[in-house]
């Protein structure tokens, strides 16, 4: 009863949220117009370049094979998702379950690994049986969907693909970087973003692969659970570096969660343009709820309002040019929202140069307001009561 009642009121707010009545934004797609998500599901991945390990004079077979990760050059690798500095490398390691004479044994080219609470020094891979090793990039396909494509609120499935990697290390192919860089859609984010990935061993004729593109969270999400490997890269620790980590992902169009921790943002499926800055806001440590546009100004404070002139200024009632106040601060249109990122313009004047972060049927980008399909609307300058 609870949950029809907050996925009525959601679908009702939904046409007050980043729609398509303000003047100047690109007309929205109805129904009809968005395409029904493909899943391509597969062990394997086509092109790939799969690397040789082991040796043919050992006995084994493999019966499970995992991602593992690493941040920085010392320390235990483990499968928990990553959320890292662009600064700091992020490696993941093939961890390889190999059975011989009924027992078990771990391989891998990481020196200490965390598994099952317990710490294991696996054998090196070299020492394993022969295998090849393929890495691949787990990746959204689409950059922009929508939560009513099917005409009523329901979680779309996000279509994911698998695309090849080049593993680190010809000696080995135990590891490799965690390269964020989206291959299947625009890369705003030029290193920074999340990416999802996937490792499969080839022993002979057969597949063993870690969890890829069918292993689906289930209700309440349209993306995938977190034992597909996942790695997050931020700029910084600022409201704005913490919204690079989104890069990558897909705008959805009123996206959504049953509660807080567990909306589509905080598991980094993608967001709209609301849900980015509240993303970004929780990862800094404020309590501020998901909601849509319209909710944000009960968790900031107005700094400044205006329309925009014909010069380019958005100027107040009296003419006065609306203040660029400083990076962070968010730019509140009718039905839009994105966060100031640099005064490109007229120094200390808002304007239509200056650049905010933001997401509108594409994943997240930094872009001129100018450009943004918002220009033309009236804007209210905003931050949030928890910040100075």
């Amino acid at each position: 009863m609870r949950r029809a009642l907050s996925i009525a009121l959601l679908s009702a707010a939904i046409s007050s949220g980043c729609s398509s009545s303000a003047s100047g934004q690109p007309a929205k797609r109805g129904a009809a117009g968005v395409p029904e998500p493909v899943a391509v599901i597969t062990p394997f991945t086509d092109g790939a370049a799969p690397v040789a390990v082991g040796r043919t004079d050992v006995a084994g077979r493999i019966v499970a094979v995992h991602v593992v990760s690493r941040v920085g050059a010392s320390g235990a690798a483990d499968a928990t998702p990553k959320r890292a500095l662009a600064r700091d490398p992020v490696t993941l390691f093939a961890l390889v379950e190999i059975e011989h004479g009924g027992k078990r044994s771990f391989f891998s080219d990481a020196p200490l690994v965390r598994w099952n609470k317990k710490e294991l020094r696996p054998r090196r891979l070299a020492d394993a049986p022969a295998m090849k090793l393929t890495w691949s990039k787990i990746e959204p396909t689409t950059k922009d969907m929508s939560n009513t494509a099917s005409g009523g609120f329901r979680y779309e499935t996000i279509p994911y693909e698998a695309t090849p990697m080049t593993a680190s290390g010809s000696a080995s192919g135990g590891s490799v970087a965690a390269d964020v860089h989206p291959t299947l859609t625009p890369d705003h984010g030029d290193g920074l973003g999340t990416m999802r990935y996937q490792l499969v061993a080839t022993q002979g004729d057969r597949h063993v692969a870690s969890p890829g593109i069918d292993r689906r969270r289930g209700r309440g999400s349209g993306g995938l659970s977190d034992d597909v490997h996942r790695v997050s890269l931020r700029s910084d620790d600022t409201f704005l570096g913490m919204m690079t980590e989104m890069y990558g992902q897909p705008y959805i169009w009123a996206s959504a969660g049953g509660t807080d921790r567990t909306h589509q943002s905080e598991r980094l499926e993608g967001s709209d343009c609301a849900d980015l800055m509240v993303y970004g806001a929780r990862r800094t440590g404020l309590d501020i709820p998901y909601g849509w546009t319209g909710s944000l100004e009960k968790h900031a404070r107005v700094l400044g309002k205006g329309t925009l002139a014909d010069d380019g200024v958005y100027r107040d009632g009296r003419g006065n040019p609306v203040a660029f106040t400083r990076p962070g601060d968010l730019v509140l249109f009718p039905r839009h929202v994105g966060a100031l990122v640099e005064d490109r313009g007229t120094r200390g004047v808002l304007d239509t140069a200056d650049v905010m972060i933001h997401t509108l049927f594409d994943s997240p980008k930094q872009q001129p307001i100018a450009d943004s399909g918002y220009a033309d609307n009236p804007v209210k300058v905003l931050r949030w009561k928890a910040t100075r």
